[in-house]
């Protein structure tokens, strides 16, 4: 389903590469930084040397600048893959509609079709102008900080390998009991349309025969069915943040506590523990992103 989708992206696929690039380097960018600021604290701040401090700064300023420079890219690059995929997505929705047949049209509500070239292929271009980054973002960091980390102390990202599967596990719950919601919720979203355009189509005939108060109280009905079904979605969806965040600093802290043990006995330094801490906060925070993709595409 999803490759049908993107099919349609065309001359604007070009947009979604540049994004992806911008998003790979930025985050190469971000993974130099805390190899920097550790050499800065273990060599320029033990030793006292302040040139080498300030050249590791300018260092850290200079990859900050470009990584920046880099994120302002891919964001652009990515709002106008999304915009462009959407545009694409209403002409051949429009397109098809246009060549149905009268048995495929009468297949269809009015107020269907309408939800459909509209707020439904906005959720899409949104997901891609919004998810674009984290989504490409998220396995790269992951991939790139666990094998520098891994390279900086190994029996200490052993700590933080026990919150992957636990992580995971969350994500897998959370999404599976969401879909089913985000179904429902849509189609509340079509009933709300539809009774929205039957009463307009049928305004005159509504006010000749003093049916206003039975179309609100029907109007009544679907909506209310609509909040309780993106509530239920939303409190649900709501719960990934917050079981994400409890594990990520139970890690930290794990991390914390056995990497001042470490420095106590002297198997590792400060800056060494700085650097550690600065990659698995990465690592977490892409698990973070990966898993609010997740939600988006659901």
């Amino acid at each position: 389903m999803l490759r049908r989708i993107f099919s349609y992206m065309g001359r604007y696929k070009k947009y979604g590469i540049l994004a992806i690039l911008c998003v790979a380097a930025e985050a190469l960018f971000e993974l130099i930084v805390p190899l920097i600021m550790a050499d800065l604290i273990d060599v320029g701040v033990v030793n006292g040397d302040r040139s080498y401090i300030y050249m590791k700064g300018l260092q850290m300023v200079v990859c900050a600048v470009l990584a920046l420079l880099l994120g302002i890219g891919s964001s652009r690059f990515s709002a106008l893959a999304g915009q462009g995929l959407g545009a694409e997505l209403r002409k051949a929705e429009y397109g098809k509609l246009q060549g149905f047949s009268f048995a495929n049209i009468d297949h269809f509500r009015v107020s269907s079709i309408v939800t459909r070239l509209t707020s439904d292929v906005t959720n899409i271009q949104n997901s891609v102008s919004t998810g674009l980054r984290p989504f490409c973002r998220g396995p790269v960091m992951l991939v790139a900080a666990t094998a520098v980390a891994f390279s900086i102390n190994g029996r200490l990202a052993f700590v933080f390998l026990v919150a992957l599967p636990i992580l995971a596990v969350l994500l897998f719950a959370i999404v599976s009991h969401v879909q089913p919601l985000y179904t429902r919720m849509q189609t509340a979203i079509d009933l709300v349309n539809r009774i929205i355009q039957e009463n307009l189509t049928a305004i005159r005939v509504v006010k000749a025969y003093v049916k206003g108060d039975y179309e609100i109280q029907k109007f009544e009905e679907v909506n209310v069915n609509l909040k309780t079904q993106s509530e239920r979605a939303f409190r649900l969806a709501a719960l990934n943040m917050p079981a994400m965040q409890i594990v990520m600093y139970g890690t930290i802290l794990s991390i914390i506590w056995f990497g001042g043990r470490m420095i106590q006995v002297g198997g590792m330094q400060v800056g060494e523990l700085t650097g550690f801490l600065s990659y698995v906060m990465q690592i977490l925070n892409s698990l973070m992103m990966i898993s609010n993709v997740f939600l988006m595409m659901t």
